[in-house]
């Protein structure tokens, strides 16, 4: 169904009340969200300090690529800033306490900003997954250990953002940002979670039943707004689910992922029910695959998973998918090494993660990956799809749409 591309940008042109006039809103939480993206270079210092600097400084052309580098569409990135800094509704944001930080050894990417939101108050904005591997590992490391590094900074982010900022507390993120803020605030001291509004988490992986069952959970699951698309791939990921609402996209499977794709009307997300079968696909079988598991076995699910995605020799997904023609045998070649059943889950899971992040990328048929992989390591196709074409060819060009 088409929704004439209404969307956060519309949004943000059309509505003129400020928070005094009309408090924040889910909406305004997604806005606030993929403010975190942004990758703020040396001359924006004043945004590390805690006094901060107006959202409107960061509206400089000649930074725009430093900000948006590596990161999922830049040219809307640079849009949502424009429309940001243009609205009456965010116009008066402060921009501080912007932190970057990312450990290979410690299997850590993390980054977050704190907004100090016009009429009083800030909005804690934690950052999503980048494309890394790194990244993505720390992901799936949640799968079997409570407490990542991300997670573990998330908290201590959050309690010193409450002492630097007065007044009321909002804190949010998208994709592994909302994992973070709701992690966050389940473990923040009984006094910064005395300050919080509400805990927003817009497409953000779930949770280990171990940490949903602990008293500060329950406690505080009445804070948490979490909103997902209908055929939501990496919010449904982990099998347990905080309680959560199904947005309207413009966008089909793994690209409903994408912020800009979800349809606003009014100040609000428009509704849909239930998920559709693409999200109930990922959650009742690479999930239900991954429940079965002790935490010993999912460890070890997730060493395998990223032995196979290492091999390619790149870093991001990104890299994988322009040097395809080394990377993929790579990966076919570890990928055989493994048993039949977990050669089979593996290789699913590398499908599914290839699909979200290079939706554009159809693996042609290489014999050598026949050889070592009959089938081909990405060759399973949902029903209606067309047959990759015969013979060699170059993948087309474009990025993937998301850097989660």
């Amino acid at each position: 169904m088409a929704h004439e591309g209404r969307n956060i940008l519309t949004y943000l042109g059309g509505e003129f009340q400020t928070f005094a006039e009309r408090p924040l809103c889910e909406v305004d939480s997604l806005v606030l969200s993929c403010l975190s993206y942004y990758r703020l270079p040396e001359e924006f210092a004043a945004a590390r300090t805690s006094e901060g600097m107006a959202l409107a400084g960061l509206f400089c052309a000649e930074r725009f690529e430093a900000m948006t580098c590596g990161l999922w569409d830049p040219e809307g990135l640079v849009q949502l800033l424009a429309a940001a800094v243009a609205s009456p509704r965010l116009r008066g944001t402060r921009v501080c306490g912007y932190v970057d930080e990312f450990d290979e050894v410690a299997e850590k990417q993390f980054s977050a900003v704190t907004l100090r939101l016009p009429g009083g108050g800030a909005y804690v904005s934690f950052r999503g997954t980048d494309n890394t591997l790194v990244g993505w590992r720390e992901d799936f490391n949640m799968a079997f250990e409570t407490g990542v590094p991300s997670q573990l900074a998330a908290v201590d982010y959050l309690c010193r953002a409450a002492r630097e900022v007065d007044g009321p507390l909002w804190v949010g993120g998208h994709s592994k940002g909302g994992n973070l803020a709701v992690y966050a605030a389940s473990r923040c001291p009984a006094d910064v979670a005395a300050r919080l509004r509400a805990v927003f988490s817009h497409d953000g992986p779930g949770f280990t039943a171990e940490t949903l069952a602990e008293p500060a959970w329950r406690d505080r699951a009445r804070l948490v707004h979490k909103t997902v698309p209908r055929s939501s791939l990496i919010g449904m990921l982990f099998e347990q689910q905080e309680d959560y609402s199904v947005v309207a996209s413009t966008a089909t499977g793994p690209l409903q992922h994408d912020p800009f794709s979800w349809v606003v009307e009014g100040t609000d997300f428009v509704r849909e029910e239930g998920l559709g079968r693409g999200a109930s696909f990922v959650d009742e079988g690479l999930n239900e695959w991954i429940t079965s598991m002790t935490p010993v076995e999912r460890e070890g699910f997730v060493e395998a998973l990223f032995s196979v995605l290492n091999s390619g020799g790149k870093d991001s997904f990104g890299s994988l998918k322009e040097s395809w023609q080394t990377s993929l045998p790579a990966m076919a070649r570890e990928l055989a090494g493994l048993g039949p059943s977990e050669r089979a889950n593996i290789a699913r899971a590398v499908r599914l993660l290839v699909r979200a992040f290079a939706p554009d990328f159809e693996v042609p048929r290489l014999p050598e990956l026949e050889t070592l992989l009959p089938g081909g390591l990405l060759a399973e196709r949902s029903p209606g799809e067309g047959e990759p074409p015969d013979g060699v060819s170059e993948p087309p060009d474009g990025a993937g749409i998301f850097d989660a």
